[in-house]
């Protein structure tokens, strides 16, 4: 009878301390865990604020892009005005009058044309831009604008227009594209500006 006990108690002795066993190991997981929790936490919150950072200097590096844009896109309106108020010659005519940003505003239409020459019975629409390329040159867009502007300026409805992109560079091709669509093309060439209008039409 006493063996039988001393089994017993030792069975719940020995149940007892796996028991306890458990429990430490258990509340040494627990601990490790929170202190892993808190280092996720803290690692998350490190990353939100290296992600704000990244955010704001990618925005300070697109407002410098675009000023740089801005900026290149002035100096060349700058050059091809005073250029053409040296000598308004286009397609062949001579111009009395240069208007540069001119802004028209209609019933339901308004449009701003960069660069306007005008002699009493012609007119020629200059479009500027520092790097003329298909993504911010559109021939059918260009073309469209002759009508717009005939709606616009009624006095000039009976002009004969001319149209033409003036850039300080061309995308390789989109000249001849221009040029077969009866657009004329400008740029300089070494310190003088060129204009290239051979096959210009009138619309």
């Amino acid at each position: 009878m006493n063996n039988e006990q001393n089994l017993t108690q030792d069975s719940i002795e020995a149940i007892r301390a796996e028991i306890y066993q458990l429990l430490r190991e258990g509340a040494q997981t627990s601990l490790e865990n929170k202190e892993g929790f808190r280092e996720l936490r803290e690692d998350s919150r490190k990353l939100r604020e290296e992600q704000k950072e990244t955010d704001k200097q990618l925005k300070k590096l697109g407002q410098y892009i675009g000023g740089i844009a801005h900026s290149n896109g002035e100096m060349a309106e700058e050059y091809f005005y005073n250029s053409f108020k040296a000598d308004k010659t286009f397609a062949n005519e001579k111009f009395d009058r240069i208007k540069r940003n001119m802004a028209f505003k209609g019933m339901d239409k308004e449009a701003e044309f960069d660069l306007v020459l005008f002699n009493g019975k012609s007119a020629a629409l200059i479009e500027i831009k520092y790097n003329a390329k298909p993504k911010n040159i559109s021939v059918e867009k260009i073309i469209s604008r002759v009508e717009i502007f005939r709606t616009l300026v009624p006095e000039c409805e009976n002009y004969n227009i001319y149209l033409g992109v003036a850039a300080m560079s061309f995308k390789e091709g989109l000249e001849a594209e221009l040029h077969q669509a009866g657009i004329a093309t400008v740029r300089p060439i070494g310190k003088k500006m060129v204009v290239f209008d051979k096959d210009v039409k009138v619309f």
